[in-house]
């Protein structure tokens, strides 16, 4: 008897397509291949299942540490289907045969299959090796894994599925944001776009079927279906995936898991780097009925008070309610978007306008759009109109966007928007396409239903970069590939200390899936926090990759009291302080596919104490964040290999690691430690992130207290692409600093663990500096 779980009474807009197998006989394995062709392009291999099915599998070299293997069984019948990998490089490859086995070699990996009875390994450069799971059996003699091959479904398709070895210290990482925690071995995860209903369960509005292992692999499946995988979670010596598409297409990439990620980065495309002014915080009137005087006096709170902020969020009601999302101001409550624009750039903010791909039954355009057969239709043919909103909201329609002229009519609409003020908007929704609708481009929903937040966040990047010179978008749901629109955000968690933490592991999450450019809604979006949780969540919030307050209530600072509020006043500060890394960092992770979020795995995939170590992040190289996410000011933190200061609290002592410390931290202070011997670049903290060159920046240089001798480099690269190399070395009490491209006025500042400090002004460039201590700055 299956069990009840409380989120079964719940309803859902769209759920995956159940897979229900004919029969017992419906598993079908491949069993045995022959050589049609080897080369440098890889090899290609008829292939016959247990059942005398019989197939292809072709074997690609795709770059010098990736293969790609796909199978496709004769017969199948190939519904319209869209690629997710944008890039794949062609690569070449060393391939041998002999009358039982295919040998591929590439540059960082070497594929083997055995002919008969067919299987597969993979043997990375350090000798490691990755073999399929083919034959794992139960007492009763019935398999426990699902090798590769194919199960006949009830309805008389095809479902392909595949699996591997998993070793007893293997984690298994990413496929989206998951809030169930950071490391998947054990769990059973499904890659279908859903609207999560909070942070704390096992649904998720950014999936993909992008899997890194510790061991050293990844595996990148290129399809939109639900893809699915078991993650030693029925059989603890295996994983599997299983895929419901005509093709079962994927990639195997061999490396670290930096490495992987660059490898996602070559076949998926490179992320969107935001302008420097998203960098700064953002805050939002929240999900309530604004109008231009809220706005306005918004706006004159947080520049009366100093708060630093460079976007304003104006939520859903800057549109007439029953019309969302037709892109038209209501000009009650808004007599004047465009004057109201100029007033706000004029104060130095940027605006945020909230919107989703579908039109409200109460809109005036609403006609219009039916009338053209611009929206997603039911296999009768009729309009798909449903209750997205749990009756808070008319009914809606969701657009075609497969369709050319739904698309140019929405274009305009967004463009519109944009041209009266708003510099970016905020991409809600996008998971609501129904598995058995039908798209204009014959598309079935169960196959566009994953793919549709790519096709809507490109629709409006592409017309922000027309009209506002960006591609960003900050969007919500997303798939393989959504890198590119820049900005993510977790979705909609309650105002509760478990949410804070569930919503820092989806982070981290997705930090290993190639999105390195994520926030969340500071302070929880439903309820409102105490002051203790609003404190905590604002200092996560603010040495997050983005940063934004947002909440069905006042998520405004100084509304939690004087104590919380320059507590938070100190976090905002510390983050505009540090602007230079983190654009620096975030040019970076664009460059390399590695994210500016950095989860202890990343860089430690052999220690095991890394892989628990699933609260905690590095933002860059240097920077240690330990988000508290228990009432009380205390947690444990596991310090990487090195010498770690406190940043901002000299009361703190430093610790050594790699081990556990327990840390107390006061309600104002960040939880936030600097790496010793680390060359750091910042600025004085200002009121907005802006679009300005760097004025002023002070590299803090942390002396190692073990090395007498250390040599550190930074570097500074600013929104025009510049790059400055800065250079300190110790030698004995002797401190050199150079400079290497364009940097604004720098000033060195160094500080011991005995609590010394010296500062020095460069003020002509490229130079040397002699600096000697001085007193404590």
């Amino acid at each position: 008897m299956s069990s009840l779980h409380p989120r079964d009474y719940a309803p859902f807009v769209a759920p995956p397509p159940a897979l229900t197998p004919a029969g017992p006989s419906a598993l079908d394995p491949v069993v045995a291949a022959s050589v049609v062709h080897v080369g440098e392009d890889g090899a290609v291999l008829d292939v016959r299942t247990a059942a005398g099915r019989a197939g292809t599998l072709s074997l690609r070299p795709a770059t010098p540490s990736c293969v790609r293997v796909t199978l496709r069984m004769a017969g199948v019948a190939t519904a319209p289907r869209a690629s997710v990998v944008t890039a794949p490089t062609d690569a070449g490859c060393t391939t041998t045969h002999s009358p039982d086995a295919v040998v591929l070699r590439l540059d960082a990996l070497r594929l083997s299959v055995r002919l008969a009875p067919f299987t597969m390994e993979l043997t990375d450069r350090h000798g490691r090796v990755l073999r399929q799971a083919t034959d794992a059996r139960d007492p009763d003699d019935a398999l426990t894994v699902l090798p590769l091959g194919v199960t006949e479904l009830a309805d008389g398709r095809l479902v392909h599925h595949d699996s591997w070895i998993a070793e007893p210290d293997e984690h298994f990482y990413g496929l989206g944001e998951r809030f169930t925690g950071l490391d998947l071995r054990g769990q059973r995860v499904e890659c279908w776009v859903e609207d999560a209903k909070g942070s704390t369960g096992t649904r998720s509005y950014l999936a993909s079927p992008f899997l890194i292992s510790s061991r050293g692999y990844a595996v990148l499946v290129d399809t939109t279906t639900a893809a699915s995988f078991d993650l030693a979670h029925s059989n603890t010596g295996a994983w599997s995936m299983t895929v419901p598409d005509e093709v079962f297409d994927h990639y195997l990439i061999s490396g670290s898991p930096a490495e992987c990620l660059a490898g996602y980065r070559d076949l998926t495309g490179p992320a969107l780097l935001p302008p420097k002014w998203a960098f700064g915080p953002w805050i939002s009137g929240g999900f309530r009925k604004d109008t231009a005087a809220d706005v306005r006096e918004r706006a004159r709170q947080v520049r009366e008070r100093r708060f630093p902020c460079d976007v304003l969020h104006i939520d859903t009601y800057w549109q007439r309610h029953g019309s969302w999302s037709d892109m038209e101001w209501d000009t009650e409550a808004f007599p004047d978007p465009r004057g109201l624009a100029e007033e706000l750039t004029g104060q130095g903010f940027h605006i945020s306008l909230w919107m989703n791909p579908c039109i409200g039954i109460d809109s005036p355009y609403y006609d219009t759009v039916e009338r053209n057969g611009w929206f997603l239709h039911t296999s009768s043919g009729e309009t798909w109109c449903g209750q997205l909103w749990g009756g808070h909201h008319p009914d809606t329609a969701l657009l075609d966007l497969t369709h050319p002229g739904a698309v140019d009519w929405f274009r305009e609409r967004i463009r519109l928007a944009l041209a009266a003020g708003a510099s970016v908007l905020k991409t809600d929704f996008g998971e609501a396409v129904p598995a058995d609708a039908v798209a204009h481009n014959g598309m079935t929903g169960e196959r566009l239903h994953n793919l549709y937040p790519l096709l809507y966040n490109d629709l409006v990047s592409e017309t922000t970069r027309t009209v506002s010179g960006h591609g960003l978008t900050w969007g919500r749901s997303s798939w393989t590939g959504g890198q590119r629109h820049g900005a993510k955000w977790t979705g909609d968690p309650d105002a509760r200390w478990q949410d804070l933490a569930s919503t820092l592991r989806a982070g981290l999450s997705l930090s290993l899936t190639g999105h390195p450019f994520w926030s969340h809604d500071i302070g929880g979006f439903h309820g409102t926090p105490e002051a203790e949780l609003f404190v905590r969540w604002a200092q996560f919030g603010l040495l997050s990759p983005l940063s934004r307050f947002h909440g069905m209530t006042s998520r405004l600072p100084w509304d939690f009291g004087e104590e919380a509020y320059a507590a938070v006043l100190h976090a905002a500060r510390l983050r505009m302080s540090l602007l230079p890394h983190l654009h620096t960092a975030a040019a970076e992770a664009v460059r390399t596919g590695e994210p500016l979020a950095r989860p202890m795995p990343l860089d430690h995939p052999d220690r095991p104490d890394a892989h628990t170590a699933d609260l905690q992040y590095l933002l860059g190289p240097d920077l240690l964040v330990a988000p508290l996410f228990a009432p009380g000011g205390r947690r444990w933190v596991w310090f990487p290999p090195g010498e770690w200061l406190p940043y901002s609290d000299a009361t703190l002592r430093p610790v050594t690691g790699p081990a556990w410390h327990q840390v107390e931290l006061p309600l104002a202070t960040a939880p936030l430690w600097l790496r010793a011997g680390a060359l750091l670049v910042t600025t004085r903290p200002s009121e907005r992130a802006g679009s300005a060159p760097f004025g002023e920046v002070t590299a803090v240089w942390v002396r190692p207290q073990s090395q007498p001798s250390r040599t550190a480099r930074a570097l500074l690269r600013d929104e025009d692409g510049t790059g400055t190399v800065i250079t300190a070395r110790l030698t004995g009490d002797h401190l050199t600093v150079r400079t290497q491209g364009p940097v604004p006025r720098l000033r060195l500042a160094v500080r011991g663990f005995t609590g010394e400090a010296l500062t020095a002004e460069v003020d002509d460039v490229p130079t040397e500096v002699d600096v000697r201590p001085m007193p404590e700055w």
